[in-house]
């Protein structure tokens, strides 16, 4: 029963272009690539308990490094968008190098300072990035033929999210999201059983990196035009009110988180005004009121507790 539900949810996204106009497509393409950031974000800090502010920053890696290899590099969008992801691994891992000693607010404020650094050279470096003016991004094209149809891109879009939230969910449920979990609650005693603590962080910086770097080379071709302004610290505090909001280390609260959150815009736009003091109030309100988000909401429904306890008590008669 469980395994049809995904199934079931996947198929449901999958026949959005039957009855959606173009704009409510778009919509749901952002929801996917929020969803792509959430899983990677929450391996980080969900999982391995890290603060990061930088994780726009990745994303803008990835964005930027994908556009380059397209229109610099000459080749496809399908190989440029897997490379970027890879540099972004390796960038996330440098930028958790200081992770291994810092933590808190001190970790805070080292991936406050990233992420202004590459807001600075995305801004100066017209030549490369387009500085303020930004990038315009041509659609993708699969063996010379283009993705000019919206239904073609957005079943594009829709199958990369569902791999990262697989991946996600199996890194999660791997040793290695079993040792994230064990540097959270405890380093000295990861680190009595084992456990590498220090690799083990470097490893969640850099996984959580790749998932943003991918999201930026989708989010790229999906608005067709990228510019500093999209990555910047505004941004990276709406990916962590992502995983707030529905739930810290749960696969499926990032999916709860992110498509209720990409959707708040819309069922809010005549205040887009305060659109930066609405989510700071979502933000404050669910740590103060929902420390476990919308997942640990449901996990106190009764149906809910049956589903959990008929899924953990063996059958009558097992061993």
């Amino acid at each position: 029963m469980r395994a049809t539900i995904p199934i079931l949810a996947f198929a449901a996204v999958c026949s959005v272009p039957l009855f959606a106009t173009s704009y409510y497509l778009y919509l749901t393409e952002l929801a996917m690539i929020n969803i792509i950031i959430a899983a990677g974000l929450n391996l980080l800090s969900g999982n391995c308990g890290l603060i990061s502010l930088c994780n726009a920053s990745f994303m803008a890696a990835g964005a930027y490094g994908t556009v380059l290899l397209v229109n610099q590099g000459g080749i496809s969008w399908f190989a440029a968008m897997p490379a970027a992801a890879f540099l972004t691994f390796l960038l996330g891992a440098v930028v958790g190098f200081p992770a291994r000693r810092l933590s808190g607010l001190y970790l805070a404020l080292v991936t406050l300072g990233f992420l202004e650094l590459v807001q600075i050279a995305i801004e100066e470096s017209p030549d490369f990035t387009g500085g303020i003016r930004g990038l315009k991004v041509a659609r993708p094209e699969l063996f010379g033929i283009p993705f000019h149809s919206e239904t073609a891109l957005y079943l594009l879009v829709v199958a990369l999210a569902a791999v990262a939230v697989f991946a996600a969910w199996n890194i999660q449920n791997s040793r290695f999201g079993r040792a994230f979990d064990a540097v959270r609650q405890s380093p000295f005693a990861a680190q009595a059983v084992g456990i590498p603590v220090a690799r083990v962080k470097l490893l969640a910086f850099a996984i959580n990196a790749a998932f943003a770097g991918c999201a930026g080379g989708i989010f790229a071709i999906v608005a067709g035009f990228i510019d500093p302004t999209e990555f910047g610290v505004l941004e990276s505090l709406k990916h962590i009110t992502f995983i707030v909001v529905g739930g810290l280390g749960s696969v499926v609260g990032s999916i709860i988180g992110a498509v209720l959150l990409t959707a708040l815009p819309e069922a809010l736009r005549g205040t887009q005004e305060y659109s930066e003091l609405i989510y700071g109030l979502i933000l404050l309100g669910s740590l103060m009121f929902m420390p476990r988000g919308l997942v640990g909401l449901l996990n106190k429904l009764p149906a809910w507790k049956l589903s959990e306890r008929t899924r953990k008590e063996p059958a009558h008669g097992a061993p």
